[in-house]
């Protein structure tokens, strides 16, 4: 198992990589199998082709985001990290949502295996 410091590094590359829109690069830090479900809006995606098919789903709706401050809480003898972080998403139509959402990271060696998301905002934007 990664330790907590590589689990760490290996989410804020995530976040970094949504960030920039880098759709294919974000896919390559999880498993073939990895599970990405957005636990407060009843969405759950299997593969990297359905996980990387919802980021371009949301490079459509949105012009930019903003994932920072984080807080992790990792625990490497289980592979799992906990994030929370603050989020700013900038919709093309002109308005703006800022959040206080968490991830849930599970590791299968240096890769991400699943990523449950709790998102404060009520409107889901990665359907």
């Amino acid at each position: 198992m990664p330790s907590a410091e590589e689990m760490i590094a290996t989410a804020e590359t995530y976040f970094a990589r949504v960030d920039a829109g880098e759709v294919e690069s974000v896919t390559t830090l999880m498993t073939p199998d990895a599970m990405f479900q957005v636990v407060t809006h009843g969405i759950r995606l299997e593969g990297r082709d359905a996980i990387a098919d919802m980021f371009r789903r949301r490079l459509a709706n949105f012009a930019n985001g903003w994932h920072g401050n984080f807080r992790h809480l990792a625990d490497p003898a289980r592979g799992w990290l906990v994030s929370r972080f603050d989020v700013v998403r900038n919709h093309r139509d002109g308005r703006r949502d800022e959040m206080d959402n968490m991830n849930f990271f599970e590791f299968s060696g240096p890769l991400i295996s699943r990523i449950s998301v709790w998102m404060a905002h009520p409107e889901n934007s990665l359907k």
